[in-house]
């Protein structure tokens, strides 16, 4: 199972809550000490910056070692075979099991670096593996070996980033099996897809307090974030039309269009009000960012008004409804309230959709340079001054 050591994870769980009570002001600092020389972690999980730069030298090494490597074979003809690229993985993965066991290694950076290492190693010896057998298209086995591989390392490691390639193969595994031994599943499988993410997203809220899976909170909180995202997309206008023209060749409307439309404009709204219901912090960015993908939907097919417009008139409302609810919520009413939380959500840390918004509508063109207005030159009285003014 999972390959840190649970007595310093839980540990670790242990000192944040206790960290949270201190900074509430629930315990001193004397106490906050007290416990956590009670509760030793032995991992070594430096700060972000030093995690940083250690995932980069990790890299860097792994990248001259692995070259090496094949220079030292080329002569052997073998380096460019699936083999090759699975002994590479092996000793990625070797190396990455000894500095989690060996050297108690928890996100410092080596093993995050050795971890994407010999996962994109194994699936890039998969991908060859693939294409050497002549199978065609490959799409179904190579997302479901993927899948395979990279559910492994999120059980061993319980990695986020692994955790989301996870969640993304069995997607892609689910819609090339349907359509593949499914009459007309090409039509169907946006309503298999729907149902696929809805029950991922149910399964991730179930069991995101069990006591068995403790150990994967965070790879349950990015299952409530990719769930969300997938079931959206699979319904989506846009990727509804743009897989039929990729896949069916066929241009135009699609079928059941109006579901599609109705399904692209409401699931935003709906999203956010189970948000608010549940007083989920991951549901209402997951609405916001469905709200700026329903209206890039929307804005492809249909121009009402000029964007600038547009903006101003959406920029007006939300602040208006934002003031409102101010308003209503100072003074706290139904469990609502406009005070900031005591305890940073890992969701706070991820500005999302302030990243989209920015990203969407970051292209404003620049001011043009006035060649009329020039400073400095001047022959006497300083300030730029000159008999040629």
């Amino acid at each position: 199972m999972i390959a840190y050591n649970k007595t310093w994870l839980a540990n670790l769980r242990l000192r944040d809550e206790v960290k949270k009570n201190l900074q509430q002001g629930n315990i001193s600092k004397a106490e906050f000490d007290a416990i956590t020389q009670k509760y030793p972690v032995g991992f070594y999980s430096p700060n972000i910056f030093v995690r940083i730069g250690l995932f980069i030298l990790t890299c860097v090494i792994m990248s001259f070692g692995d070259g090496l490597l094949s220079l030292m074979a080329a002569s052997g003809n073998i380096i460019t075979s699936f083999g090759w690229f699975f002994f590479l993985g092996l000793l990625s993965y070797g190396g990455l099991e000894l500095m989690v066991n060996g050297q108690n290694h928890y996100r410092s950076g080596v093993d995050d670096a050795l971890l994407f290492i010999s996962g994109c190693l194994f699936s890039i010896g998969f991908g060859i593996m693939l294409s050497d057998n002549n199978y065609g298209t490959h799409y179904l086995p190579l997302s479901g070996l993927i899948f395979l591989l990279t559910l492994g390392l999120t059980i061993r490691f319980a990695d986020m980033l692994v955790t989301a390639v996870c969640c993304i193969s069995f997607f892609a595994f689910l819609f090339f099996v349907w359509i593949k031994i499914v009459p007309a599943g090409l039509s169907t499988a946006p309503f298999m897809m729907m149902l696929a993410a809805a029950t991922v997203y149910w399964l991730a809220r179930k069991y995101d307090t069990h006591i068995a899976c403790i150990n994967y909170a965070n790879s349950l909180v990015i299952l409530q974030v990719v769930g969300p995202a997938a079931l959206y997309a699979s319904g989506n206008y846009y990727v509804i039309q743009t897989l039929s023209a990729e896949m069916m060749h066929q241009a135009g409307p699609v079928a059941f269009g109006i579901v599609f439309w109705i399904w692209t404009m409401g699931m935003p709204l709906i999203c956010i009000a189970f948000g608010i219901k549940n007083k989920s912090v991951i549901l209402l960015r997951m609405g916001l960012i469905m709200v700026t993908a329903a209206a890039i939907t929307f804005r492809t097919y249909y121009h009402i008004l000029p964007t600038d417009v547009m903006l101003t008139l959406a920029g007006v409302i939300l602040i208006a409804l934002v003031y409102a609810v101010i308003k209503y919520l100072k003074t706290p009413k139904h469990g609502f309230t406009y005070a900031e939380p005591d305890e940073v959500m890992l969701a706070d840390q991820l500005k999302i959709e302030s990243l989209i918004v920015a990203e969407t509508f970051s292209h404003a063109p620049a001011a043009p340079a006035n060649d009329n207005v020039k400073f400095g030159g001047g022959d006497f009285g300083g300030g730029g001054s000159s008999g040629a003014f």
